[in-house]
């Protein structure tokens, strides 16, 4: 990958800064899924069980990652993370150049700040440095990385040769996106509501561009969602979501999701590893009607800002585009996880760097003195570096507590009390540290919580047993 003939040397801290943030991250252990999906997954054992097993794999990309990983590094989990961090990096890079290549003021502007924001924001630590957080962070750098190809592809004055080098290096990498985690199914929209809102196609030449250059994506998306409903393990994966609870009441408690969220970007000491959501059973419950307002605010905030300000109204129409698969009518355990957050975070950075610097640039237009410019260019300088400062600090912090699976579950359970899960987990941090008495307590409180919760049930009896010396 290139950088634009545009790029002023100012783009290299894209990869400084982030490398710098992300330091600590290479000291953080293996946390909570790692141990199943990477550690004990008797497929990543040899390559020869992993190739075996590819006709039954779920997210072969993604295992095939960490079977390069543990080939290479076992159990030592620095390794791990230069992926993880790496992946992070070229996302940026990414970032920086598909903005680049919309057609509006200042865009030089925009894609910096939406890159390095985007790099350096905690909220995407869960995804690289939590190392099962990987799938969101491989998917999102595929499909960032298509979408570039789609671009390259379809913009004029492209070499019909570069073109359909491009345009087939899109299909490809979309490919690999979609077998490294399922939420790619986004793509083909993505495409569109590109092309519409940005490059501003309508009518006769929007037809065009669907049947030459949107359709041969669509056809993909449905041969491999006949391919999905065709494993058994969708086919199981399906029927158990579908019965987590009723429609209605995880419609309403998405819509509460979706609006948290919102939360997470500008309070980030929020962030937590196990959010504890309510599940909201009735459209007066608190506080969704408050969700709503907010969330239909802000869509009627885009469909404003379509005409003048087209770079708003595709990243939130972007934003909650990659939150469909994960936060939309199909129930889940987890109501909210950090990680699916990821690329739809991409969207919402890049309307709010848009929002910013448009009101910067019309504050400098209504005044006529070039003094009081100066001055307000004084004052908004070393807040604007403050608050990257303070962002930074904050993933930092973040990247901190996965160094110690104590130190991860008990930031946890602070910000989840009245939830069974991090208090169980956070009890079995304790055990393995051979700290029975804070175990002992921890599986009590999560059986007071759930007091049919089986697996505190057992680690109860368990810690107890060894704790009295009586474990056999």
């Amino acid at each position: 990958m290139k950088f634009s003939q545009s790029t002023n040397p100012s783009v290299y801290w894209l990869v400084a800064i982030p490398l710098l943030v992300y330091a600590n991250s290479f000291l953080g252990d293996f946390q909570f899924d790692d141990f199943a999906a990477i550690l004990e997954n008797p497929h990543l054992a040899r390559w020869e069980t992993f190739i075996g097993h590819l006709d039954h794999m779920v997210r072969p990309v993604l295992y095939g990652t960490f079977l390069f990983d543990r080939s290479l590094y076992a159990d030592s989990a620095w390794g791990y993370h230069l992926i993880n961090v790496g992946l992070h990096l070229v996302s940026g890079l990414l970032v920086y150049q598909i903005v680049l290549r919309a057609r509006t003021d200042e865009v030089s502007s925009i894609a910096f700040w939406t890159a390095i924001i985007f790099l350096i924001h905690p909220l995407a630590t869960e995804t690289v440095t939590y190392l099962s957080g990987r799938a969101s962070g491989l998917m999102t750098c595929l499909y960032l990385l298509a979408f570039l190809s789609y671009l390259k592809g379809t913009e004029e004055g492209s070499r019909e040769g570069k073109h359909r080098v491009w345009y087939a290096g899109a299909m490809l990498v979309f490919l690999l996106a979609m077998a490294s985690k399922e939420t790619a199914v986004t793509f083909p929209l993505a495409l569109l509501l590109w092309d519409v809102l940005v490059r501003r196609l309508h009518g006769r030449a929007l037809r065009a561009v669907f049947l030459s250059y949107h359709l041969p994506f669509w056809t993909i998306v449905m041969v491999m969602a006949v391919a999905l409903w065709m494993h058994p393990r969708y086919t199981y994966l399906a029927d158990f979501s579908l019965h987590i609870r009723p429609i209605w009441d995880n419609v309403f408690s998405q819509v509460h999701a979706v609006a948290y969220a919102f939360l997470l970007f500008i309070a980030p000491w929020k962030q937590s590893f196990d959010h504890d959501l309510p599940i909201v059973h009735a459209l007066f419950q608190w506080p969704l009607l408050v969700d709503l307002m907010v969330l239909g605010s802000v869509i009627v905030g885009a469909l404003v800002a379509m005409r003048r300000l087209p770079l708003v109204a595709f990243g939130i129409g972007w934003f909650f585009l990659q939150l469909l698969p994960t936060n939309s009518i199909i129930p889940r355990n987890d109501l909210l996880s950090e990680r699916n957050l990821y690329l739809p975070s991409v969207g919402l950075f890049i309307a709010a760097v848009t929002i910013g610097l448009a009101l910067f640039n019309w504050v400098f237009r209504e005044t006529s003195s070039i003094q009081w410019v100066q001055r307000v260019q004084k004052i908004f300088r070393p807040i604007g570096l403050a608050w990257v400062l303070a962002i930074c600090l904050f993933t930092v912090q973040r990247n901190a507590l996965y160094q110690d699976p104590v130190l991860l579950w008990s930031d946890t359970v602070q910000k989840s009390p009245q939830k069974a899960r991090p208090h169980n987990n956070l009890g079995h941090s304790y055990a393995l540290q051979g700290d029975w008495k804070h175990a002992i307590e921890e599986f009590r409180v999560a059986l007071i919580l759930k007091p049919d919760y089986a697996l505190a049930q057992e680690n109860l009896r368990d810690a107890y047993l060894l704790h009295v010396g009586r474990y056999e």
